[in-house]
């Protein structure tokens, strides 16, 4: 059983296939709270998502509007990539494999992770 406690930032991240593909540079647990938000923000005139967003986290983290609820209910890690021309990937709590000192090993391939 993963202790997600151990998952901290910085370290690095590699997909199933063995690929380093960045570092941790944001952790947030899993947050089953948001489901309320999701009720109150069905009734509201404003974008249900930022308003789900700000209520709990304010304006941080950024994450794509198509990936926030689930994410955040179930927990992510925001993985900054290598290189000038990387972005950010997202991956759930539930993707990561194993945590040894330094590493973490996620349970899903790079390609996996861009096509959520």
């Amino acid at each position: 059983m993963i202790t997600y406690d151990r998952v901290v930032k910085g370290m690095t991240v590699i997909d199933s296939e063995g690929r380093t593909i960045g570092r941790v540079s944001h952790v947030e647990p899993a947050n089953k709270k948001i489901a309320d938000f999701e009720e109150a923000a069905s009734v509201s005139t404003q974008d249900a998502i930022n308003l789900i967003l700000t209520a709990i986290f304010g304006a941080t983290p950024r994450v794509p509007k198509e990936m926030s609820a689930r994410l955040f209910r179930a927990g992510f890690i925001k993985i900054a990539g290598r290189g000038v021309w990387t972005g950010s990937r997202f991956a759930p709590l539930s993707a990561i494999d194993r945590v040894d000192e330094d590493h973490i090993y996620l349970s899903r391939t790079v390609h996996q992770l861009d096509s959520m």
